[in-house]
């Protein structure tokens, strides 16, 4: 069985996106699905892609960022592939 790794909020982490390419992305804050208020959902991250040599990778791949945004992402936790 596979060990579930630990992340915090801050950590800058590799995800496999439903896009094709790999991307880093810095994990801004956690969401639990157990404590949320409705109990609703899957837990992840809110994370946000930093770097615009990620943002250009989802471009060609047809994902319609604008050149030099920053854009904040949904990240299950399954989609981390290992912290950078």
């Amino acid at each position: 069985m596979k060990s579930k790794k630990k992340y915090k909020k801050g950590d800058t982490v590799l995800v496999k996106s439903f896009a094709g390419p790999d991307v880093c992305v810095v994990l801004k804050s956690r969401y639990i699905a157990s404590e949320s208020e409705h109990k609703l959902g899957v837990d992840g991250w809110n994370a946000q892609i930093i770097s615009q040599k990620e943002v250009e990778k989802l471009r060609k791949c047809g994902v319609p960022y604008k050149k030099g945004e920053k854009p904040k992402v949904w990240v299950f936790d399954w989609e981390i592939i290992e912290k950078t």
